[in-house]
């Protein structure tokens, strides 16, 4: 009787660990690493001597597969205070709730600004500058997360902060993933229809803004879409590649001014414009997907302009609007995008290899289910 137990057990075992094997894949889906990775970086932080203010760029990226359920982030600023109110920084609004002071402060992000799986969030930083000498420093920057970080090696970095003498146009890009679908609105606009699917048209939007001291003359964008994503028509002043996943767009007509400069909403100039480029996803992809490694790049084309009355008369392109904002530095001359997938429908289901992999655990876990049943009714019964 002893040794027929041992063999149920035996046998059982062996089926629980087959169940088991079968359960967990032998690699992921994707080559993220499994759970949370933040990473995070800054951009922008070369100021013109002479400017007052600037608005810096901290971007916190989720290379994990795993969402957070809380980020904090944290500035050590002391190295500047030694400059006493010569270069100041607090966080923008709209983040979270902070606190602290000029030697360092901490921002726990509001649930909205969570990065998922592949995203990046953008976190404005506002500069003010006192100043009529140059200054560097630095500032080291931590991000903590909940459940913890699985690589913590790049939670935490030093970057340089400088103010320089350099009277020149001063040109950011702030680029954020493409999540939604889009309509033609009645403007003529691109409209949010939900969210993006495989076979879907989005928007590639992005922000040009000008932080120096003098204005930029015409502005040249280089753009690069992720693999899979091709861009759905050209817009004037664009030249797309063979693949129609690059393209060049020149826009001699468009001149910003400095931020400093843009205090009349009405006079016609502009320090910043929102473009946008509409994309298509291909059909032939599974969702749901990340599609990193999407870029743009900005350069001034020159700062030798016409009086403002003629700037005035520019106007626009037909794909950009103008913004507010509260090359010397051309750090922040670059941003990232990532293009975000979802199944139709707007959920999270499985889809694509891994649901034939769902559905044959399931139906091993089923008959694994029967064997035990019947291996267990087998020993229980009495012999005759």
């Amino acid at each position: 009787m002893r040794s027929g137990r041992r063999l149920l057990a035996r046998t059982a075992t062996t089926v629980l660990l087959l169940l088991g094997g079968a359960g967990m894949p032998a690699a992921p889906v994707s080559a993220d690493p499994g759970g949370v990775d933040l990473t995070v970086d800054l951009t922008g932080a070369t100021i013109a001597l002479g400017s007052t203010s600037k608005v810096l760029h901290l971007k916190v990226t989720n290379k994990g597969d795993q969402t957070p359920t809380r980020v904090v982030v944290r500035v050590d600023a002391s190295e500047l205070a030694v400059f006493g109110q010569k270069l100041t920084l607090w966080p923008g609004g709209g983040i979270g709730e902070c606190d602290g002071d000029v030697v360092g402060w901490y921002c726990e992000l509001r649930p909205d600004r969570f990065p998922g799986p592949g995203e990046t969030v953008d976190l404005p930083v506002d500069a003010t500058v006192q100043t009529d000498t140059p200054v560097k420093g630095r500032i080291k920057v931590t991000v903590d997360a909940e459940p913890a970080d699985a690589y913590p090696a790049d939670d935490s970095r030093w970057f340089p902060i400088e103010v320089l003498d350099r009277p020149e146009a001063d040109l950011a890009v702030v680029a954020p993933d493409v999540t939604q679908s889009v309509r033609i609105g009645a403007g003529g606009s691109p409209e949010p229809s939900g969210t993006l699917s495989p076979g879907e048209t989005g928007a590639v939007r992005y922000t040009i803004a000008n932080q120096g001291l003098a204005t930029a003359g015409g502005v040249r964008v280089e753009l690069r879409l992720p693999p899979g994503v091709t861009f759905a028509e050209p817009a004037g002043g664009c030249v797309l590649g063979d693949d129609r996943r690059s393209a060049v767009c020149t826009y001699d007509e468009l001149a910003l001014i400095p931020a400093g400069q843009d205090t009349d909403p009405g006079d016609g100039l502009h320090s910043a414009v929102e473009l946008y480029h509409l994309v298509t996803v291909s059909a032939a992809l599974d969702a749901p997907a990340t599609l990193r490694d999407g870029t743009v790049r900005v350069e001034s084309l020159g700062q030798q302009l016409p009086a403002a009355t003629d700037l005035a008369r520019r106007g626009l392109p037909a794909n950009a609007v103008a913004v507010r904002v509260a090359d010397v530095d051309d750090s922040d001359n670059q941003d990232g995008f990532a293009v975000m997938l979802t199944a139709d429908g707007g959920g999270l289901p499985i889809t694509g290899p891994q649901a034939w992999l769902t559905a044959g655990v399931g139906l091993l876990l089923l008959l694994g289910g029967a064997v035990l049943l019947s291996i267990t009714r087998r020993r229980a019964l009495p012999a005759s």
